[in-house]
């Protein structure tokens, strides 16, 4: 009996430590882009909500983490999607992952995906490879309807090897994940709610910030 108390008890614990993290961490992601794809120009939405992106001058059937990935050539490769509702994240957690690996160190940063900019009605959020005295870091921004934050930390990545970087918004906290280390804060980002452009490898518009390269398993949780 003790010891079924004890594991009810530390069910408990964990659920909430779940509930603490963000209901995003166990929910099904928004969109996914496996990049597998190796012909065409179109990275197809895994999900089936319908979020394919554009492809514009993209290496395909590169080596990835799952199968193949694709490769930015750091001046006119990205992917563009279109905005819809269920790519906003409003006052939901969003949480935002994906997988780089590129040897070169960016000489402002590279822009590794993104919705909105700095101009944008409504707030932004992005993932950002940022050159430091480390090297290169992963970097977040969330800019929301009470605050924004940044975060940059983590090892030089630049090192040809894939590596796993996360960006997550819940209600009173943000953080950045880099191959499984967990770097947080406490920070209320409010409501984001932009109607941009959602933009893989560089900005959206004029472009800029490019990526070079190569990605693989982007998603975005919104939940």
């Amino acid at each position: 009996m003790r010891a079924h108390v004890g594991l009810a008890s530390i069910g408990l614990v964990v659920a909430a430590l779940l509930v603490s993290a963000g209901s995003a961490l166990g929910a099904s992601p928004s969109a996914i882009w496996h990049m597998d794809e190796t012909s065409g120009s179109v990275a197809k939405d895994a999900t089936g909500n319908g979020y394919d992106g554009a492809m514009q001058n993209i290496k395909r059937g590169v080596t990835g983490v799952s199968r193949t990935g694709f490769e930015f050539n750091g001046t006119s490769s990205r992917i563009l999607v279109k905005d819809a509702p269920g790519l906003r994240a409003g006052d939901k957690d969003l949480v935002v992952t994906l997988y780089v690996s590129f040897t070169k160190k960016p000489i402002g940063d590279y822009d590794l995906i993104r919705k909105g900019l700095s101009s944008s009605t409504g707030g932004d959020w992005k993932i950002e490879i940022m050159p430091t005295s480390v090297g290169s870091q992963a970097y977040c921004y969330w800019k929301g309807s009470i605050a924004s934050k940044s975060k940059t930390a983590g090892p030089d990545l630049a090192d040809g090897r894939y590596h796993k970087i996360t960006c997550e918004k819940h209600a009173t906290t943000v953080a950045l994940v880099v191959d499984g280390t967990r770097y947080s804060s406490t920070k209320t980002i409010g409501r984001i709610d932009n109607t941009a452009q959602l933009s893989i490898g560089a900005k959206a518009g004029s472009g800029g910030d490019w990526y070079k390269g190569r990605m693989d398993e982007v998603s975005v949780t919104i939940g």
